[in-house]
């Protein structure tokens, strides 16, 4: 049975992906909301239009790192269902930066707490969704693409469900995963209308 400290880390890694950093830094820096500037999405790409290219990179590494932290404790910590743990904790750690109870439950499309968190669910397949993705991005962006830039990532991450298969990941690993991406491209691709 799923320990009281087990239940408490799941809620705290809500908690934390509900802490969104470029709502912060463009608050104290330029006294605005973000999510009233840009594309207004509370992200990483648009902190750095608007802050420009050093915070959204900063930015970016911290949205990445609770999405990768999170899930990654419980090993480390050696938690009794240290698995069942990891994977509940990147589902959380996800939700709370697209649905952020610290900011009215609107928060962004969590990209790169998605990077973060499957980098630890899926690692193996992490190794070749991203170069993959980075690759795509890298041949849209010099042909004069950049613009289709979603087109990289929409392809990419098609692969990590088939492949986590092929790793033959656990059950849980894979629901978590689903849940995920489902989010993502829910979010990303089919509310937008665009893959781009």
């Amino acid at each position: 049975m799923v320990t009281f400290v087990e239940i408490l880390w799941i809620i705290a890694s809500y908690l934390v992906g509900s802490i969104l950093p470029s709502y912060i830094f463009v608050r104290v820096i330029k006294g605005a909301d973000i999510r009233n500037l840009g594309d207004g999405n509370p992200g990483s790409y648009n902190a750095g239009k608007i802050l420009g290219k050093k915070w959204g990179a900063i930015t970016g590494a911290i949205d990445v790192g609770k999405g990768f932290i999170m899930p990654l404790m419980p090993f480390i910590l050696k938690m009794p269902h240290s698995l069942t743990i990891s994977a509940l904790s990147g589902v959380a750690v996800v939700f709370g930066h697209a649905f952020p109870i610290y900011f009215g439950f609107k928060g962004g499309m969590a990209i790169a707490p998605t990077i973060g968190a499957l980098s630890v669910l899926a690692y193996r397949e992490m190794i070749w969704v991203l170069p993959i993705w980075l690759g795509l991005f890298l041949i849209l962006y010099f042909t004069g693409h950049k613009d289709k830039r979603g087109l990289a990532e929409f392809i990419a991450f098609l692969l990590l469900i088939p492949l986590e298969f092929v790793y033959r990941e656990r059950t849980i690993t894979l629901i978590a995963s689903a849940i995920i991406l489902f989010h993502l491209y829910l979010r990303r691709f089919i509310l937008k209308k665009t893959i781009y």
